[in-house]
């Protein structure tokens, strides 16, 4: 094996890695359901699984050179002969010890060592002689007492419903069973070895079509739109034609005839065309349909496939932890998308840390509580829709303790000792989401970085689902995942905002509804319509967005109903297109992570749309509206109004020439001396847009913002400074404040001042 290197070796290691993930999930699945104890035909089925699966393993690792992961499955594969020759029974301590043997064949196989000395480690030296001990003397495998590299907790597999295992199943049955695996085991079967990379990348291929298939639609309907118009012309022409009859000559009467034999012919061919196009646009559905709908069923695994590995890693940490835990799943056989699969696999892992770590508790500790001394943790799956699934994860342990997560965040510096008190339960664990929030008082080699919920929301947002957590005190966590089937294609609503068209994915919206004028409620300057019993933030997109409005006309408008509980928000848009299915497509590594937008589609049109990020808009109109700074949906006044404009500006020199341009413009000016002065004015009578200074006596520029920002009414109040600090730490400041602009006297341009002005004061 040594005569192969270069491509050639890296190709069959990539293809091994592959080959040996898959054989270790099965021997993991296999030897869990050992430890767990089953009758005797499952175990005969169990262990012969097992021995192939080894025999397999040690022939792949010969074919790329890794000898100590040979010689590894050798000997491991010699003590499964044993079992299967003898139909031994494995006492509890042996199956501690083979799981132990696993895990130290999943290190050989990362590590990749292709040297002799790979197996002169001490731990692999120990467990090969033990094999081999084993096998000298089977009788040990069934006699336990100290068999086992030391006792310690256990942990307990529970599979409910349709995923319950029944260990004391019918022989007759299992015998079939087994049967039907080797069968398949041995032989070609009907099954092939593809490339997951090589399988995703024709389901992209296949997807591409969808865009086919929307302008196609479009094509169509395009199509039917002239051949009404065209419908209506001969209409039109004929009730002329049929008036003036009497008054026509007879040269007349025979154009007239011309035409309309002409025009007849004209439809009769846009007729045609039409019902041409429409075969089409069903043939090339029907046909992308059918390919998509095979390839993504090609793609999609239970959910089995990602829990079968979480067994092994629970009963490793309790160990670790000194600790009894119980592993207890639901709805393993729900499907979904490979891909979201490996995707969820690292956070997964992250949660199981978390709960094992510090959430689940001692057994003593259990015990005082009155709690079961074998701690839970849990993964129920159900498929809520066509396009979506609801994955809950919880643990009975000790559960966050909001009082600590407080004072960590308040320590931080991310929120400040008062806002800390007026906190609800719902936003203090909105705080682990945070980078850097944990709760644990010391950072372990399991958990503890205050890393983990950051990345995990993250994963799961990037995915186009939802995350949320709840923490009764003393009662564990419960966390509920939101996640799409399918990571590219999705079914979309169209939507209209600031002159171009988006795509919101269908699964992050509530409600889509019309809401007339009237019955949006405004108070202390922030708008709110009423849904689901209760009044709910109303947002434009084109805040959300930072885009241009657009003019509203009419009694109604449209709006959506995202997010869910008290992060619910009603977002309005200037029009629905209708719903489509769409296929996503990533904005590449320089736009990696845009707020509110997680990728782009394109339309039937040919039209380039982003795809809004439902998770991002919902934080985002939340926040534009807690700040009460969102202008008006609806332009109530049809008349437009002089707006008045405060400047606040030390210099005499400054303050004339902000005045002259601003009254040039057709504002109504009014001017302070500084920043006290303003302060006085604004209590009298207030304006509608602020511009100051910052550098100014008696009261400077941020220390007006901020004071302004607690006046009532002036939440709302655009704010702009215009000053000569310009590094990064004055604009924070200036953000910080409250001011909604801020320009550099250095860089100033009073058109670029009026199109602010213009902006703000809407």
């Amino acid at each position: 094996m040594s005569m192969i290197g270069g491509d050639l070796k890296q190709r069959l290691l990539k293809a091994f890695r592959g080959e040996s993930v898959d054989r270790m999930q099965v021997l993991s699945a296999d030897f869990m359901r050992l430890e767990k104890g089953c009758g005797k035909d499952e175990l005969a089925m169990v262990v012969e699984s097992s021995y192939r699966e080894l025999h397999s393993l040690k022939g792949a690792a010969r074919a790329v050179g890794l000898s100590a992961v040979e010689e590894f499955c050798q000997t491991f594969e010699s003590f499964f002969f044993v079992l299967k020759k003898m139909e031994l029974v494995p006492s509890s301590s042996t199956c501690s010890l083979m799981l132990g043997w696993l895990d130290l064949l999943d290190g050989l196989l990362r590590e990749e060592n292709d040297s002799a000395g790979a197996t002169a480690a001490a731990p692999v030296m120990l467990a090969l002689s033990r094999m081999k001990e084993l096998v000298d003397s089977p009788q040990q495998i069934e006699a336990g007492g100290n068999d086992a590299a030391g006792g310690g907790a256990a942990v307990e597999v529970i599979a409910s419903g349709d995923d319950a295992a029944d260990c004391s199943q019918k022989p007759a049955a299992a015998e079939t069973d087994r049967h039907e695996n080797l069968s398949t085991l041995g032989g070609m079967g009907d099954t092939v070895r593809v490339s997951s990379s090589f399988l995703t990348g024709l389901l992209l291929q296949t997807e591409e079509l969808i865009s086919s298939r929307n302008s196609q639609r479009a094509r169509v309907r395009e199509v039917a739109e002239l051949e009404n118009m065209l419908a209506d012309y001969v209409r039109s022409f004929n009730e002329v034609y049929e008036r003036r009859m009497d008054s026509l000559s007879e040269e007349e009467l025979k154009v007239n005839d011309l035409m309309s034999r002409k025009l007849k012919a004209f439809s009769q061919k846009a007729g045609a065309l039409a019902a041409s196009a429409r075969k089409a646009e069903w043939d090339l559905t029907s046909k992308v349909d059918g390919l998509l709908n095979d390839f993504k069923d090609s793609m999609l695994l239970p959910f089995s496939s990602l829990l079968d590995v979480f067994p092994r890693i629970v009963r490793k940490l309790s160990l670790e932890q000194g600790k009894e835990c119980r592993l207890e799943t639901s709805g393993a056989k729900v499907r979904i998308d490979r891909r979201i699969l490996e995707m969820l696999h690292d956070p997964l892992i992250h949660m199981i840390r978390n709960s094992i770590d510090h959430g689940i508790e001692s057994k003593e500790e259990r015990i005082a509580k009155g709690k079961d001394p074998v701690g839970s943790i849990q993964f129920s799956i159900t498929q809520t829709d066509r396009d979506a699934v609801k994955m809950i994860y919880g643990d009975d342990g000790r559960g966050i303790d909001q009082d600590r997560l407080k004072a960590v965040a308040v320590s931080k510096g991310i929120i400040s000792a008062e806002e800390a008190e007026k906190m609800d339960r719902r936003s203090v664990l909105e705080l682990i989401f945070l980078s850097g929030m944990s709760t644990s008082e010391i950072i372990t080699d399991i958990s503890g970085r205050g890393l983990g919920m950051a990345i995990v929301r993250d994963k799961v947002e990037s995915l186009g689902g939802s995350i949320v957590l709840a923490s009764p005190k003393g009662k564990g966590i419960r966390v509920i995942f939101n996640i799409p089937v399918a990571l590219t294609s999705f079914r979309g609503i169209v939507v209209e905002s600031g002159g171009r068209q988006h795509v919101i994915p269908k699964s992050g919206i509530r409600k889509v509804m019309l809401v007339r004028q009237e019955d949006i409620i405004t108070a202390g300057g922030k708008e709110t319509v009423s849904a689901y019993g209760r009044p709910l933030p109303l947002v434009h997109l084109a805040d959300v967005l930072e885009q241009e409005r657009s003019d509203q006309e009419g009694d109604a408008l449209a709006v959506l109903i995202i997010g869910k509980g008290r992060k619910a928000v009603a977002i309005s848009v200037d029009g629905l297109s209708g719903e489509q299915e769409v296929m996503a497509k990533s904005m590449g590594s320089l736009l990696r992570r845009v707020r509110n937008v997680s990728g782009f589609s394109m339309l039937g049109s040919g039209q380039l749309a982003p795809i809004l990020h439902t998770p991002d808009m919902t934080r985002t109109a939340l926040e534009i509206h807690s700040r009460g700074r969102v202008r008006p949906v609806v332009n109530r006044q049809a008349v437009a109004e002089v707006k008045t404009v405060l400047v606040a500006e030390d210099s005499i020199t400054s303050r004339m020439l902000l005045k002259n341009v601003l009254e040039a413009a057709g504002y109504n000016v009014v001017t302070a001396m500084d920043g006290l002065d303003a302060l006085h004015k604004i209590e009298d009578s207030l304006p509608d847009v602020l511009v100051s200074d910052v550098e100014m006596p008696r009261m400077d520029g941020f220390t007006l913002t901020s004071k302004v920002r607690k006046l009532d009414g002036c939440s709302s109040l655009p704010i702009i400074l215009v000053t000569s600090l310009g590094s990064a730490e004055d604009r924070e400041r200036g953000v910080e404040a409250g001011a909604d602009a801020y320009i550099i006297k250095s860089s100033f341009d009073q058109g670029n001042l009026l199109e602010v002005i213009n902006r703000l004061a809407g």
